[in-house]
């Protein structure tokens, strides 16, 4: 049987997490379209099925995700276009099967492991594909290379479980790298460049609208704005895991 809701949740993601990728940007209508869809999809169903708990947990799951986003979004987690997609998953594909936990917290738990591995690749590829990070970081390990490799050196010989300790003995280096990618993350520019859905550095994750462009133009010559972790790709991701492995649980259990 043809999931249409789960088909048609993975497909407005994917296109919203390549449209993410190629620009930093999510179009304001994919949250709208996963919402509207949902609660139609559930409404229509519950007619059908003469049994409005389906309409009702698409309801009370499309809240408790936009919620979870929103509070993310205000911890300055995310930007404000992820939290509204993850509502409009909700809405959309309130229950999956096979989640061996309740699906609303199924699905959570493994959103922020894979937001976490995603977010380390994604920083790892941005730091090596930027020249000028990898200047710098080169630079700043030669000028301490004797500390970063006595540390390194020092845990191994003490070590007991040689694994942990000799991640142990890496921390200095990806603190150092962490850094560095955090202030390559961010850049002056003129506002004369500034186009919709950039981000300023140090305010809220929330991309500029036309309006907010011209009114900074009308304040400031230049500007410092911030790129991040293109995130939107985590979501279909997500569903993709859960769907067809049951989660980080699934594939404990199996």
């Amino acid at each position: 049987m043809i999931d249409i809701p789960f088909i048609t949740c993975l497909t407005i993601t994917l296109f919203a997490g390549i449209y993410d990728l190629k620009t930093s940007d999510v179009f304001e209508e994919i949250p709208a379209l996963l919402i509207s869809f949902g609660l139609f999809y559930w409404f229509m169903f519950s007619l059908i099925q003469n049994n409005f708990i389906y309409f009702i947990n698409s309801v009370l799951v499309g809240i408790f995700f936009l919620s979870f986003g929103l509070f993310l979004y205000k911890a300055r987690f995310w930007g404000d276009g992820d939290a509204w997609i993850l509502g409009g998953i909700g809405f959309l594909v309130p229950h999956l099967r096979d989640t061996f936990i309740i699906y609303p917290l199924s699905f959570i738990f493994n959103l922020l492991i894979i937001g976490g591995v995603y977010s380390v690749i994604y920083i790892l590829i941005y730091g090596l594909l930027n020249k000028e990070i990898r200047k710098k970081f080169v630079l700043k390990f030669k000028k301490h290379c004797a500390i970063y490799l006595g540390f390194l050196l020092t845990c191994i010989f003490i070590s007991v479980y040689l694994p942990f300790m000799f991640l142990i003995g890496f921390l200095p280096l990806i603190y150092l790298y962490a850094k560095i990618i955090e202030k390559g993350m961010k850049k002056r520019i003129s506002t004369e460049e500034l186009k919709v859905g950039d981000v300023l550095a140090g305010e809220e994750i929330s991309g500029l609208k036309e309006e907010d462009i011209m009114k900074i133009r009308k304040e400031k010559k230049f500007i410092e704005i911030q790129e991040g972790v293109r995130f939107t790709m985590v979501f279909p991701l997500t569903l993709i895991f859960i769907y067809f492995f049951g989660g980080l649980f699934g594939l404990f259990i199996i």
